[in-house]
């Protein structure tokens, strides 16, 4: 039983560290991690004591994971609290947080190259000036290209 929480213990690590090099948050990959190696569905409080991180943690972490589809809740007969289990379709996780978190950088980056642009409308000769806006031009066509991109994450998904 030592060696099966042992090595429970590394996978789980194993996955925080990955989600971290990948800029996701450390403990809410290792609650997937824990809920995608359980058999059965668990509630916040074992999940808790398994990671040893307070309710509070992984109440927060649940949540996120909720909004990324990579958790849902389960009812269990005789439970009045809620018991938690991992989707197991990794692969659209994945998908769908790539895509949003690039969906929502690409935004940013839009956002921020209209207000370039409204500095740069002024009428000013300065050849500095020009070949600034030919390279807002060619990065805000690169951000529509890289949306492009995002809504056919789907098509690209099927044929890997």
């Amino acid at each position: 039983m030592e060696k099966l929480e042992e090595i429970r213990n590394k996978f789980i690590e194993m996955i925080g560290n990955l989600g971290e090099s990948l800029g996701l948050n450390r403990t809410t990959c290792q609650i997937y991690a824990l809920l995608y190696i359980s058999q059965s569905p668990l509630s916040l409080t074992q999940i808790g004591k398994t990671l040893g991180i307070s309710k509070g943690n992984v109440s927060i972490n649940l949540r996120k994971l909720e909004e990324w589809n990579a958790i849902k809740k389960v009812w269990r007969k005789g439970y009045a609290r809620s018991l938690y289990k991992a989707n197991e379709n990794i692969e659209e996780i994945i998908f769908q947080k790539l895509k949003t978190g690039i969906e929502k950088r690409v935004s940013l980056l839009e956002e921020s190259i209209k207000n370039i642009q409204k500095q740069l409308k002024k009428k000013n000769k300065d050849e500095e000036l020009k070949y600034i806006r030919g390279k807002i031009s060619e990065i805000e066509k690169l951000t529509k290209k890289i949306l492009a991109i995002t809504k056919n994450l789907k098509y690209l998904k099927k044929n890997l």
